[in-house]
């Protein structure tokens, strides 16, 4: 596969989405394209899904006495694993399945509506989802505890956390990055996707998060600060993570509103963290893809 092949697959597929729904995260989609890209056809080091192209029907969610579908099936039996923190990229994540071929593009359609596990906030059963979270950082607290494990017992591969910038605001993020320095779990690292946005709006004037390098590398964390949009450059920072002996958070810088004109001109306005489309921006975006 082929890692600028499969960045705007995931543009084009969620751009869809959003048309199709009138409505979603394609910003995140469009920002994070590149990343999702490379870790799945560069990165990760990961076996056969095992579970279908089509999901099924959502009927509880999965513990131990059930035997309910779970959304890290699609990702297989590692040995790498890859966790998905904030929920509303959801769709990211989904595209991304489609664009590798873990996941039939039908299911796009057919079960993102009522009662189909492709939620536009995902949970621990919709494809790819490996523990519901929110946007509240409690993924990566879950995922420093199975560093710690796999740490314990000795089993290989790394545990790639995404976040977004907006979960350096949390308490939870800061206790779990501390924890994880002091155990010097070097098979966790992190990817965060600073695109300066959140749902009210700027992050730089509701609650600054600057400088966040200096922040990780104060917890003992390696940190490395990227485009976050540029496929070799995130290439080579997930190697030099790969080879660090610290635990390695990659600071990669987005542009949310890369693949579709109009999107920059939602960021000029601070009304880009979700899209419900007017009617003069459907009709862009549906010329803009036709012309893909």
């Amino acid at each position: 596969m082929n890692s600028g092949s499969v960045a705007s697959e995931i543009r084009l597929l969620a751009a869809e989405w959003t048309i199709r729904a009138n409505g979603g995260y394609l910003a995140q989609a469009c920002g994070s394209a590149e990343i999702f890209a490379t870790l799945y056809c560069d990165v990760l080091d990961l076996s056969p899904s095992t579970a279908p192209l089509i999901p099924p029907k959502f009927e509880s969610v999965p513990n131990s006495f059930r035997n309910e579908i779970r959304g890290e099936s699609w990702l297989g039996e590692g040995p790498d694993l890859f966790v998905l923190s904030p929920a509303h990229y959801g769709t990211t994540q989904y595209c991304a399945l489609v664009a590798i071929g873990r996941l039939d593009k039908k299911a796009l359609t057919s079960e993102s509506g009522d009662g189909g596990l492709l939620e536009l906030i995902a949970a621990e059963h919709s494809p790819g989802i490996v523990v519901s979270s929110g946007s509240l950082a409690t993924a990566l607290g879950v995922s420093v505890g199975r560093a710690m494990a796999r740490k314990i017992k000795n089993i290989p591969g790394n545990i790639w956390v995404f976040l977004s910038d907006g979960e350096l605001q949390e308490g939870a993020t800061w206790e779990s990055l501390q924890l994880a320095s002091s155990q010097r779990l070097k098979n966790i690292n992190i990817i965060v996707d600073v695109n300066g946005m959140q749902v009210d709006g700027r992050m730089a004037q509701l609650m600054p998060i600057e400088p966040i390098v200096d922040k990780f590398e104060a917890f003992g964390w390696n940190a490395i600060e990227i485009d976050g949009n540029n496929l070799e450059a995130i290439r080579i920072a997930c190697l030099a993570a790969k080879n660090s002996n610290l635990p390695t958070a990659i600071i990669c810088r987005t542009k949310p509103w890369l693949g579709f004109s109009f999107l920059k001109n939602r960021w000029d306005n601070n009304k880009l963290h979700f899209i419900r489309l007017t009617e003069d921006e459907r009709q862009d975006l549906i010329s803009e893809i036709k012309s893909l």
